[in-house]
């Protein structure tokens, strides 16, 4: 005879309260020992994506290959400590779009500040969105932020023949001549099921997530308030209308992940007898098309709360930071910033007033690290209102790069050519009013040497004269020719006991060295090259009559 009957209800009670307690101080031991640490998780960025790219395209947001020669996803990755599926896809679009409003980013801020300051009320939060970390969550953003389905033009028929099934099986115990009406309908709704049923099985995931959603929001509503974060004000004027919502919902959106087997059978005897499937489907519908854009306010508001406290445990653990100062103009001035994925970053300062920068010096000294630095922080300045600094005045700008190029095989596309099509985009946007910052590593580099300098020098000079440029470069021919609108900065090396050894700090000024042919030589090459190698570079450093004397390259 089993046990569980004779077992009083209170004490199964305690005893499940107990249970669900020592699962709450796991869960706030774990989050205690993650704070202000990385924390390392298997990410599918394609769906990670899905909240920004349902958004369209009518922000200003960072592109695909500044995304990409910038590092983006790893530094996503450094930020992502958010205990939800919202949270992380809120927290990418975040990193992808810049936020031009002022107050928007000083808020932003400040919600930061409040995480970091408020461990109750941090953990609190967050014991509440980890429960929006089921399977099934990724998929909420797309459905809330796509138009809902149509329901099918044979709906009516749907629960005409629901109804009849219920009626003939309640008939039969007074009417024995409905046996046969019954089977025939038992049939057509069990080839209903089989074919239309499984055609809306995907939505049911989302539904259920919806309504785990609502209960969140819930539960967020009777947090106290006391900093006025506007996630929980949302939550609390939601209140009536998640309720409601969430009353008629309750029965129709059971998550089926979570049943046993026995339930899954019932479904299925269900859809075969009532079409319950269906029945579902077309109710949900009718009822969250009238909630939609309320629900994607809710959405959001989750996620951006579980993204600002992602942020807040980042920020712990960053050696400095500052909050940067955005300014009009083309001014850019920094005091010891560096990158945040490189261990052990060396720590750079730049000011430039109404001019761009040409960067020299030689192979491994920094030159790429440093605009990718730069670029980095200009994004983060402008969508989480931080960077990596002691200080920092960046200028409103959207960041362009043309730094990882490669040839483009399937398209028949030289490695100089996809360059050409990258940097003739920049040259495109002069007409656009918003400032630009174009990041171009060694540019030209595809191609023969009077041509890249020449090509190079006109480019450079074109850009630079109408937005804000950063380039770098081993053509020491162009410090000269570009000297009119660029401010000139290297980085150097030095030899320190038959090695080369960097010190990765810019300088200003143009640079004199060049290593090439020393690292030829440190790495073994014959010493016939090295000495060949050597008085071709004494021949080639000769004036040449490529050089103008103006400050515009010949034509």
């Amino acid at each position: 005879m089993p046990l569980r009957p004779l077992i009083p209800f209170w004490l199964t009670a305690a005893i499940g309260l107990g249970g669900r307690r020592r699962q709450q101080q796991i869960r706030l031991a774990k989050l205690r020992r993650s704070w202000g640490r990385e924390i390392p998780r298997e990410r599918d960025l394609g769906i990670i994506a899905m909240y920004f790219s349902s958004l369209g395209t009518d922000r200003k947001t960072v592109n695909e290959q500044t995304w990409r020669d910038l590092g983006m996803d790893d530094l996503f990755a450094k930020v992502d400590r958010t205990c939800s599926t919202p949270g992380r896809q809120v927290l990418y679009s975040q990193l992808r779009t810049y936020l031009e409003d002022d107050r928007a980013l000083a808020e932003r801020a400040r919600e930061q500040e409040v995480f970091a300051a408020d461990q109750d009320l941090r953990e609190s939060c967050q014991l509440l969105l980890a429960r929006l970390n089921a399977p099934g969550e990724q998929w909420l953003a797309s459905l809330l932020l796509n138009p809902f389905p149509p329901a099918p033009g044979f709906a009516p028929l749907l629960y005409l023949c629901s109804f009849l099934s219920v009626a003939c099986l309640a008939g039969i115990a007074f009417v024995h001549f409905l046996i046969l009406p019954a089977l025939l309908l038992l049939l057509g709704n069990a080839i209903i099921s089989a074919t239309y049923t499984r055609s809306i099985a995907p939505y049911f995931d989302g539904f259920s997530q919806i309504v785990a959603l609502l209960g969140v929001s819930e539960e967020l509503a009777k947090i106290p308030n006391g900093q006025a974060l506007p996630q929980l004000d949302y939550a609390r004027q939601a209140s009536p209308w998640v309720r409601a919502l969430r009353a008629k919902l309750g029965w129709l959106a059971v998550d089926r992940t979570t049943v046993n087997d026995l339930a899954t059978s019932a479904f299925g005897y269900l859809n075969m007898l009532f079409l319950y499937d269906a029945m579902v489907y077309l109710r949900s519908l009718a009822i969250l098309r009238q909630h939609q854009a309320a629900l994607v306010g809710l959405f959001e508001a989750t996620g951006s709360l579980d993204a600002a406290i992602a942020v807040a445990s980042y920020l712990q653990s960053l050696p400095r930071f500052a909050r940067p100062k955005l300014v009009a103009g083309r001014g850019l001035e920094f005091a010891g910033l560096y990158h945040p994925l490189l261990a052990g970053a060396v720590s750079n300062s730049l000011h430039l007033a109404d001019r761009s920068a040409l960067i020299a010096g030689p192979n491994m000294a920094g030159k790429t690290a440093f605009i990718r630095t730069v670029g980095i922080n200009l994004i983060l300045a402008q969508t989480l209102n931080l960077c990596l600094a002691e200080r920092g005045e960046f200028p409103r700008a959207i960041v362009r790069s043309s730094i990882r190029r490669e040839d483009d095989l399937l398209a028949g596309q030289s490695y100089f050519f996809t360059e050409i099509q990258q940097i003739a985009e920049f040259t495109q946007l002069e007409g656009d009013e918003q400032l630009c910052l174009f990041l171009i590593d060694e540019i030209f580099r595809g191609t023969n040497t009077i041509e890249r300098i020449a090509s190079s020098a006109a480019v450079l000079r074109h850009l630079g004269q109408r937005q804000l440029v950063l380039a770098t470069t081993h053509d020491v021919e162009l410090q000269e020719l570009l000297a009119d609108t660029f401010d000139l900065y290297h980085f150097s090396d030095q030899m320190v006991d038959g090695s080369y050894r960097f010190d990765y700090r810019i300088q200003a000024g143009p640079a004199r060295s060049r290593n090439a042919i020393k690292l030829l030589e440190i790495s073994g090459y014959p010493s016939s090259i090295i000495r060949e190698a050597e008085a071709l570079a004494a021949r080639f450093a000769e004036p040449a009559d490529v050089r103008p004397t103006s400050g515009e390259p010949k034509s």
